[in-house]
């Protein structure tokens, strides 16, 4: 296949592990929020794209946003990024690439992800791919990388989006929105990812926090650990540190979170299903904030909780497990009548759901200032997250 005329952008380890650009994958649709979440810790984002935040950093930003982003699915070391037309164009650009950084005897995998229908799969990026880094590394080492799809040292990812290939090292592995407190999963539960990105899409300054659907628990029990800064993965396995260039050091000078701590005021969560709420209390027990959160066992359309929140961030029903979407979009209007005596004057309400243009009709009756809308994909769902203040 050609690949001598295509123009490269060489890799070399040096270049690695200085200054380089890197991948922050992320919930699409909600990717200014995940920038958002960068800044605070430190980083430099210059691009959004689809489900991806694009920033200007090194091995120091690997280290701190595996270790602390809430947002963020993946942090990958951007190795090439060019426009494709075909497999050939793939090959070139994977073939072109430095993979100096794969030590002998490691093994290797390719993943791959096309963020359209039609043309070049991923399955053909990813085939593709490996034997182009195979044929590159045997033609610039003089041997062969082992493949291990199971269980890889190293991984390789091809993502196409549109037209444009990049072409990236994975330094965490399984995603990041894979929680390990979850003893309970919620059958219609959110993604911790998402629920830390419409945390930071209200604004949360640590003012008192309310969440009327709880659910599993997942959005106040995220609000504590943003605002208590711990490690968004505890047991700290990321692909990063089989890496060649990792430097344990350097990695342990990033972990010290002291400066991302901030006091946060009650934070409460309501749910009405007894089953959920006992599966609540035991995600934020194995989360250790259960002194900090707390969950009430009762219906939000009835509840005295003794004061008004700052900020509401939820996750309601949708109705599309029962079937019944127009009784979930009378919740939703009985809900925004009954709001005033959950939040204060000026508070602001960030709520996320399939039915998201009902939901800004049912503020909008109520005389709410709807401030914004941001729509995008949860799971396979198209979901909107709106925003308004009373």
């Amino acid at each position: 296949m050609p690949y001598g005329h295509a123009q490269q952008l060489l890799i070399t380890l040096r270049q690695l592990t200085s200054v380089d650009q890197l991948i922050v994958t992320c919930t699409r649709g909600f990717e200014e929020y995940t920038a958002k979440e960068i800044f605070r810790l430190g980083c430099r984002p210059s691009e959004l794209r689809q489900g991806r935040v694009i920033i200007n950093g090194d091995m120091r930003c690997v280290y701190r946003l595996n270790n602390y982003s809430r947002t963020a699915n993946r942090v990958l070391l951007l190795l090439s990024r060019r426009t494709v037309k075909g497999i050939d164009d793939v090959y070139s650009a994977f073939y072109g690439l430095d993979y100096s950084f794969i030590m002998p005897g490691q093994s290797f995998a390719i993943r791959a992800e096309r963020s359209a229908e039609g043309g070049i799969s991923s399955l053909d990026i990813a085939r593709t791919g490996g034997q182009a880094l195979i044929d590159s590394y045997m033609n610039s080492r003089g041997s062969r990388l082992r493949v291990d799809l199971e269980n890889p040292d190293v991984v390789v990812r091809g993502d196409l989006v549109g037209n444009e290939l990049f072409i990236s090292i994975d330094t965490t592995g399984p995603s990041l929105h894979i929680r390990e407190y979850r003893r309970f999963n919620h059958p219609s539960s959110i993604k911790p990812t998402l629920a830390s990105a419409l945390i930071y899409m209200s604004g949360w300054d640590g003012g008192s926090l309310l969440d009327p659907f709880a659910g599993g628990g997942t959005i106040p029990i995220e609000a504590a650990l943003i605002a208590s800064g711990e490690r968004t993965r505890p047991s700290g396995n990321f692909l990063y540190k089989g890496l060649s260039f990792y430097n344990k050091e350097e990695e342990e000078a990033e972990l010290d979170s002291t400066w991302l701590r901030f006091r946060a005021e009650r934070i409460t969560g309501i749910e009405i299903n007894r089953k959920y709420y006992t599966g609540a209390v035991k995600n934020a027990e194995a989360a250790g904030v259960l002194g900090t959160v707390e969950l009430i066992h009762g219906d939000s359309l009835r509840a005295e909780l003794g004061q008004r929140f700052r900020y509401l961030v939820s996750n309601p029903p949708y109705g599309i497990r029962s079937g019944r979407k127009e009784r979930v979009v009378g919740l939703y209007r009985a809900f925004m009548k009954r709001i005033r005596g959950l939040v204060e004057p000026g508070g602001t309400c960030v709520m996320v759901t399939t039915e998201h243009k009902r939901l800004k009709e049912a503020a909008e009756e109520e005389g709410f200032d709807v401030l914004k809308v941001s729509t995008g994909l949860h799971g396979r769902l198209y979901v909107g997250a709106v925003m308004f203040r009373l």
